[in-house]
């Protein structure tokens, strides 16, 4: 129908077109018409009124000669006049010549050069130029009969630029005169103005015409408008020449053509003006036609229109109308082919595989995605039921899935797609898809069957597991990040608290690893996580867990502990695990871990609360000295707070300049007055001083390090700390040499910024700041435990200060865990004990031979001992027994700010302390001997005092059960004599001595104590005397 209808629409189209096409046809060839017949007329009158003013004016020349020849006695001048009498009597002309029979040339008017040239040609003027034509014509009408009209001649106008055009008249006269004035050749110059003559100024031209008089031989006598593309001068070759030409022996004729003179299509007609060889012609543009005829057009057009456009306006109407009935046919096509188009046509081309049903779920199709995925051919399925063809089981446990098809039969509705589908292929093996089913409706709404989709989606759930496994898992170790480690947690503590098991959590960070990183590289440092990773995997149970947090930093989730023992085998076990060396591209390292553990549910809170908890517990243990393990206890709570509080407190202190430089002096007894002035500073034995910081606090006054030593190596504040202390003391030490006070100060530097690779540039930055303080008068003070961090590292670092020419001391050396082997190996050149084995070496004779063991051995490689702690005159006695040791306490001075250490020095006096000066030990053995001895003697005359009321207490070791065993004389007994060979004499007054302290009255300074401490004085007394013999020489008194 719609081809029908199409075609008589187009018909009644071209019906339209070929009416407007034939209307406008017409109409145009009327408008011809009508204007050639206009055209025609005009032509004709201007014939006409040519040859009558050719005829007028060959009538007054010709009387102009009779004239001029019946007067007798005629003279030049006479004709002259009569010629200025013609022009006046004639306006239409310019200018008037005269030959005569004798070739004199008498003319008048405007263009006398003119008619001289055309009367006289051997006169020719300069400002003419006539062509060969010109002349040819210009002769041969100076010698036909009647009158001629000549070519036209440019005469100069106004301006050179601008010519004039000029018609000259010709009219031979016969004269019967014999004078020689008888006038032989008349010339009058007919001017042209605007191209045509002035007596057509007044026909009734229509617009965008033009007129002309054209010679038979071809050139352009008169056209207005004056042509643009040709001259006068020309032979014109244009459609109307080519008319004339054409039409030799016709009257008149129309022409329709391009006109080369005006350079456009023109419609025009000639006449020939008869009795002259001359064509009248009027011409009208072609533009101006067209326009007529669309004026004339516009009407039938605009209507024709109309009737096309209401024509495409009802084509279209009906062909919707057309449309919608044969849609509608078209579906109900679609209806009833759909399961069949679906199959054949649907079916083949998707990329998903396809599987449709009958309502009662058995195949009637599948396309070829289907064939491949199911493993077997479309013959082979079709009219099965579903259900054994489409076997699908849950990813993971392969428990059996209910068929989406059977659902969307059952429903009457789209099954979405589940998630996690495992197609079972025909040959056993399985493929991931994702599947939905829908069923098929008829036009009615009843459910005719169902179609199942499902896709191939193996690869993307791999890509997707690939990109869940980058997720959560850590990119260099391959363990859990920190995301799944939180994750894990969370799972791990409701399993816990479920099954009512311990569950414990540890964080895990590597000792030492960003010396390795700096010192090695960042590729050593990521083999050397991925080998802390493998030992951690190999060392942990299955079911445990181990992630990376980040950095050298590990998480570690151990279920299933069944008792806090448990926890620690596990936790020693994780320890000795990393103890292996460890095999990098360049070398092979040992590293140790800190770790930190909380145990569930004993603790409890969210992850990160946890976490935080494990944390403190990993900060304990490093804090205690690496390489430990700590479980969490909620004092650290309190702990962390007070950190938190002290780190603040020192940071406001730093930024407010409230930490204070305090110094304690060092200082070296000499034995007799001639050895003062052998000794340092002013003669005085001082060797230096020790810069000690204090806090000025505005609520609590000057406070000593103890209130905050956990900000001084914190990674927060270490290296400002450090550096706020090496240009303090420089400074200090700068200003007292410029003084003239030339004193060693030592300062203290913490581990961590020792450590830093920043500290020598630090150092070198202060050295530079302060060139006034030497700096073989500094010395830096590290803690023994500190090079243990990074051995190589803090060697190096230890090594360029020596270079440097600063002096190392090692502080508290005793308490750590190094040996005495680094006393070899650490560039030092100082030694300070301890204060804690110095301050019992009166009380517990261990911390005496410590003493005494480590200042023979510094004495033995060189280094210089300082003995830190001497409090009390008894200190200072015995530690004069052990070869004369640097000494530092408050016994000498407290720690004093920089102020007063002038005038300390100067009131200061070694020899106010009353030293008796020891002879020479030749042994350690002989050197400890003297010193037990000489503690022995000073415990008891302590005791004395103390029975006397002149004491606060007693010594330690005096009244326990087992101190008669342990006192420094048993110790003494034990390594310098035999006991089968002592008297026994000697051990019943050493155990006096211990009975008498031990009847001690409750009230010392009464009368039965002072009675004790006589029998006390007297009771060693004589065993020094016992003693004294059985050894013979030895000086038993330690003196």
């Amino acid at each position: 129908m719609l081809s029908w209808l199409f075609r008589i629409w187009l018909l009644f189209v071209v019906i339209i077109l070929l009416a407007g096409v034939g209307l406008a046809y017409g109409e145009w060839q009327e408008v011809r018409q009508e204007y050639s017949t206009d055209l025609h007329a005009l032509a004709a009158a201007m014939a006409d009124g040519t040859q009558l003013f050719l005829q007028g004016a060959q009538t007054s020349l010709s009387m102009l000669a009779q004239d001029a020849d019946r007067t007798a006695n005629i003279t030049s001048l006479l004709l002259h006049e009569k010629l200025q009498d013609y022009l006046v009597l004639n306006p239409d002309f310019d200018s008037v010549g005269l030959k005569t029979a004798d070739n004199t040339v008498i003319t008048s008017g405007m263009n006398k050069d003119l008619l001289h040239t055309l009367l006289s040609p051997v006169a020719t003027h300069k400002n003419f130029f006539l062509t060969t034509q010109q002349q040819t014509l210009i002769t041969r009408c100076q010698r036909a009969s009647g009158i001629c009209v000549g070519p036209p001649l440019s005469a100069p106008g106004n301006l050179a630029a601008h010519p004039r055009w000029m018609i000259p008249l010709f009219l031979r006269i016969q004269s019967t005169s014999v004078s020689p004035l008888r006038p032989s050749c008349l010339v009058v110059l007919l001017p042209l103005q605007n191209g045509q003559f002035s007596f057509w100024h007044n026909l009734p031209l229509p617009a965008m015409s033009s007129v002309f008089l054209l010679r038979q031989d071809g050139f352009l006598e008169s056209r207005t408008p004056p042509p643009s593309k040709t001259t006068f001068s020309e032979i014109q070759t244009g459609i109307a020449t080519q008319s004339i030409r054409k039409h030799p022996d016709a009257h008149f004729d129309t022409f329709y053509g391009f006109a080369t003179a005006a350079n456009q299509w023109r419609l025009g007609s000639w006449y020939r003006v008869q009795g002259y060889p001359l064509v009248a012609g009027v011409g009208l543009s072609r533009a101006y036609l067209v326009a007529v005829w669309w004026k004339r057009m516009i009407a039938p057009l605009a209507a024709l229109f109309a009737l096309l456009l209401l024509s495409t306006l009802g084509y279209r109407g009906f062909r919707s109308i057309a449309e919608a009935r044969q849609r509608e046919r078209v579906f109900a096509s679609m209806l009833l082919l759909e399961a069949k188009e679906r199959a054949e046509v649907t079916l083949q081309s998707i990329g998903d595989a396809v599987i449709t049903t009958d309502i009662e779920g058995h195949i009637t199709e599948a396309n070829p995605v289907a064939e491949r995925l199911l493993g077997t051919t479309r013959e082979e399925v079709l009219s099965k039921p579903i259900e054994a063809v489409f076997h699908i089981v849950r990813e993971g446990d392969h428990q059996a899935m209910e068929n989406p098809v059977q659902r969307a039969l059952h429903e009457g509705q789209v099954v979405g797609l589940a998630n996690h589908t495992v197609l079972m292929h025909a040959d056993g093996h399985e493929i991931a898809i994702e599947d939905s089913a829908a069923p098929i409706l008829g036009r009615d709404g009843r459910v005719l069957g169902a179609v199942l989709v499902f896709r191939d989606v193996t690869e993307r759930r791999r890509q997707a597991a690939e990109l869940a496994y980058q997720a959560n898992h850590d990119a260099l170790t391959g363990l859990y990040n920190r995301k799944m480690f939180l994750e894990q947690l969370r799972q791990s503590m409701q399993e816990a608290l479920r099954d009512e098991r311990l569950l414990l959590v540890g964080i895990l960070d590597l000792d030492g690893f960003k010396q390795i990183n700096d010192r090695w590289g960042h590729d050593q440092g990521d083999q050397l996580l991925c080998a802390v990773a493998q030992h951690l995997r190999d060392a942990l149970r299955s079911g445990d867990i181990v992630a990376r947090m980040g950095g050298d930093e590990f998480g570690l989730l151990l279920p299933n502990i069944r008792s806090i023992d448990d926890a620690r085998n596990v936790a020693d076990h994780l320890m000795q695990a990393l103890k292996q060396s460890i095999p990098l591209d360049a070398q092979v390292v040992s590293i140790s871990a800190s770790l930190g553990f909380t145990v569930l549910p004993w603790d409890s809170g969210d992850n990160q609360q946890i976490l935080r908890h494990a944390d403190l517990a990993l900060y304990v243990a490093k804090a205690q000295g690496r390489n430990q393990y700590c479980f969490y206890e909620a004092a650290m709570d309190l702990e962390q707070e007070h950190l938190m509080e002290t780190l603040i407190m020192t940071q406001e202190a730093l930024d407010d300049q409230r930490l204070v430089m305090y110094y304690q002096p060092i200082v070296t007894l000499p034995q007799t007055e001639g050895e003062i002035s052998a000794n340092t500073t002013m003669g005085k034995g001082i060797i230096g001083f020790e810069a000690l910081m204090r806090l000025q606090d505005p609520q609590r006054g000057l406070l000593t390090p103890a209130a905050f030593c956990e900000a001084l190596d914190h990674p927060r504040l270490a290296r400002r700390i450090g550096c706020y202390v090496l240009d303090a003391v420089l400074a200090q030490g700068e200003h007292w040499h410029s003084t003239g006070l030339i004193v060693r100060l030592s300062l203290n530097i913490s581990a961590r910024h020792l450590l830093d690779s920043e500290f020598l540039n630090d150092l070198r930055c202060a050295l530079k700041a302060h060139p006034g303080m030497p700096p073989e008068y500094c010395e830096i003070e590290v803690t023994e435990s500190a090079p243990m961090q990074d051995f190589q590292i803090a060697h190096e670092t230890l090594q360029q200060c020596n270079d440097l020419g600063l002096r190392i001391a090692l502080d508290d050396f005793g308490t750590g865990n190094a040996s005495l082997s680094y006393l070899q190996k650490l560039p030092a050149q100082t030694i300070k004990i301890d204060q804690s084995f110095v301050r019992d070496i009166l009380n517990d004779p261990r911390d005496f031979a410590i003493v005494a063991g480590v200042t023979r051995t510094a004495s033995m490689l060189g280094l210089e001992v300082i003995a830190e702690g001497v409090e009390t005159l008894g200190h200072l006695q015995l530690l004069e027994t052990l070869d004369h040791p640097a000494m530092q306490g408050y016994f000498f001075s407290r720690p004093m700010p920089a102020k007063a250490v002038p005038a300390w020095i100067l009131s200061y006096n070694p020899m106010d302390y009353n030293v008796k000066p020891t002879q020479g030990h030749n042994n350690s053995a002989e050197m400890t001997d003297m010193g037990l001895l000489r503690a022995h003697n000073l415990r008891v005359e302590a005791s004395i005092q103390y029975l006397r009321g002149q004491g606060d207490c007693l010594p330690d070791r005096i009244i326990g059960v087992d101190d008669v065993a342990h006192c420094h004389l048993a110790v003494w007994l034990d390594r310098f004599t035999n006991p089968a060979t002592r008297p026994p004499e000697i051990d019943r007054l050493h155990r006096r001595l211990h009975q008498i302290l031990t009847d001690n009255p409750s009230q010392p300074g009464s009368a039965e104590a002072q009675k004790l401490a006589q029998e006390l004085q007297e009771t060693n007394t004589r065993l020094m005397e016992e003693l004294q013999m059985f050894l013979g020489e030895r000086n038993v008194y330690g003196r």
